[in-house]
């Protein structure tokens, strides 16, 4: 189809999830519904950017109370500009950004932000080509110079979870990073990427030779086969992850799983293994879709209720809000009023706390650890990708003649 596509992270998973979330997005250019999480992101990012143009121009070692007020001021002015409408996601966003301002730069010196290439007019950035001929697009949301050998490209993240180790080694955005950052500035030796988990840590991976020329020659198919898409043959893609698409009021096929009630299932009785695993993917997806509008339909009806103080009312049924009381005691309250030895069976212990205690005490470490014991949750299904049974070729005089 087009033969101007330069191919970034957000394009590439894009196309991979569902083509015609990428037709809308990149053919018809249609408008996206809102994010809440993109706004947080994109007022973080903007304040974090401010705070790297401030510690180059002025060559920080760490920031001042008057930095810090200059920084947090352009916070809230993105944050009001971008219409946070939850005030506690604001907050949220004004902690994560003096949590990074106060340990702002790991390596020896920050040497860019927000580094573009592939960009076209005056602030372009440099153009890069992959090994095997496709152009990259992007911006890298800080680059840092480690140590004499080492560059470390890190990019913000605001998201709750974090990616698991294999997860990271196939992430990608930090794989296009990688060849960017080796083209950009070769006269590093290692090239080290990290995700910055504003909510929680720092997260390291790198690519080995091997590695990157996988990633090269798979970057090339998935251009390919976006150069060839042609619009008769995009079609929707159901997957778990429909409801919070930018584009679910356009899709049809999102339109008609939330609207369907006439589910018809046959007996599984003689079904296949592929069969049973095919609509059990089904179903598994249209139930999170259905949970999705439900969700959504019940924040409108909330927030309906919310502003007209009236229960709403429909042929058979009336809808009101309702809320269940939960008493939390003082910890120390009730641990100085009940005897030790009926204490503990008062109260659970947090896991997480627990750990990030005796990592600070470890004189205590190995005899709490050695009482701890392990418990399974019921089992579930869960997914992963199935390995390719590879044919043995029958020898010649194998036969049973």
């Amino acid at each position: 189809m087009a033969k101007n596509i330069k191919l970034s992270a957000t394009r590439v998973n894009t196309f991979l999830s569902c083509k015609q979330k990428y037709w809308f997005n990149y053919y018809q250019k249609l408008p996206k519904v809102s994010n809440p999480a993109f706004k947080l992101g994109l007022a973080v990012h903007e304040s974090l950017e401010l705070a790297g143009h401030i510690w180059l121009d002025n060559q920080r070692t760490e920031f001042t109370k008057a930095d810090i007020e200059k920084i947090m001021d352009e916070y809230n002015r993105v944050s009001i500009r971008e219409g946070i409408e939850e005030y506690s996601s604001h907050l949220e966003g004004r902690e994560l950004v003096k949590k990074r301002l106060l340990n702002f730069v790991t390596g020896e010196r920050l040497i860019g932000l927000e580094t573009k290439f592939g960009f076209w007019g005056k602030d372009a950035g440099p153009q890069v080509t992959s090994k095997y001929g496709v152009p990259l697009i992007g911006a890298i949301d800080k680059i840092e110079k480690y140590d004499e050998d080492t560059v470390l490209i890190i990019d913000y993240k605001t998201s709750k979870t974090a990616p698991t180790p294999i997860q990271m080694k196939s992430d990608i955005q930090l794989s296009i990073y990688d060849l960017v950052a080796r083209q950009i500035w070769p006269g590093y030796k290692r090239v080290v990427l990290a995700l910055d988990l504003l909510k929680s840590d720092v997260l390291y991976t790198y690519r080995t030779d091997e590695q990157r020329e996988d990633f090269e020659v798979y970057l090339k198919a998935i251009y390919e086969e976006m150069l060839a898409l042609k619009e008769e043959e995009v079609s929707a893609t159901l997957n778990m992850f429909c409801p919070w698409c930018d584009y679910k009021d356009y899709c049809n096929t999102y339109q008609k799983a939330c609207k369907k009630s006439d589910y018809e299932f046959l007996p599984t009785v003689n079904y296949t293994d592929d069969q049973l695993v095919t609509e059990w993917k089904s179903v598994k997806f249209t139930k999170k879709i259905l949970e999705s509008r439900e969700r959504e339909l019940g924040m409108i009806m909330m927030e309906k209720i919310r502003r007209t103080s009236e229960n709403l009312t429909g042929n058979e049924e009336e809808v009101y809000v309702r809320q269940n009381a939960k008493i939390n005691y003082d910890l120390l309250t009730v641990h100085e009023h009940v005897p030790t030895e009926d204490f503990a069976g008062l109260v659970n212990l947090n896991k997480k706390a627990v750990d990030m205690y005796v990592n600070l005490n470890p004189a205590v470490k190995d005899v709490i650890s050695d009482t701890a014991t392990t418990n399974y949750t019921s089992p579930f299904l869960a997914t992963k990708k199935a390995k390719k049974v590879k044919k043995t070729k029958k020898k010649k005089g194998d036969g049973n003649g």
